[in-house]
């Protein structure tokens, strides 16, 4: 007897969902372990960031495109999907403010976490719990990089040096 698809989803998606915060919390780790602020593994977790927002708009097109979807492909919901891939550009945009790409990303996250709760009909309770932590995490892991980028001596990575 083959097991039920949908009893293997939940796990699968929770693991990957959270293994999806390891470049998240690199960053901040990585400076607390040495406190120093590093500005090019900041910008690396704001790029990382912007590519999950992006990533999110994808997901939500993918949710309301196939027949019978709970969520309807009409101008709403198709154009909502758009909106994260916008601001993760405009985030890709302030490479040389990290704390204003940093805030945009935060942004998108949010705003992507509140068309999931709020906006499509039809994801499981267990599905907008992990979008929540996943969320809260990486705003916080953010939200820590721009601490350290406050309160520590800044550093360059070394280059590598034949």
């Amino acid at each position: 007897m083959r097991p039920n698809i949908k009893t293997k989803i939940k796990p699968l998606a929770l693991y990957l969902g959270f293994s999806g915060l390891i470049p998240f919390l690199a960053a901040p780790l990585l400076m607390a372990a040495t406190q120093s602020f590093y500005p090019e593994v900041a910008y690396a977790q704001v790029v990382y960031g912007a590519s999950i927002v992006s990533f999110l708009g994808g997901a939500r097109w993918g949710f309301a495109i196939p027949a019978g979807s709970p969520a309807q492909p009409d101008w709403m919901n198709l154009g909502n999907s758009v909106v994260p891939s916008l601001v993760a550009w405009l985030a890709l945009l302030c490479r040389d403010n990290i704390a204003e790409g940093a805030l945009v990303v935060i942004m998108g996250l949010g705003l992507s976490l509140h068309y999931d709760l709020t906006l499509l009909p039809g994801y499981p309770a267990w599905f907008k719990a992990m979008r929540t932590v996943l969320t809260l995490v990486a705003t916080f892991s953010l939200v820590a990089t721009l601490t350290f980028k406050k309160f520590c001596i800044e550093k360059k990575i070394k280059e590598i040096q034949n």
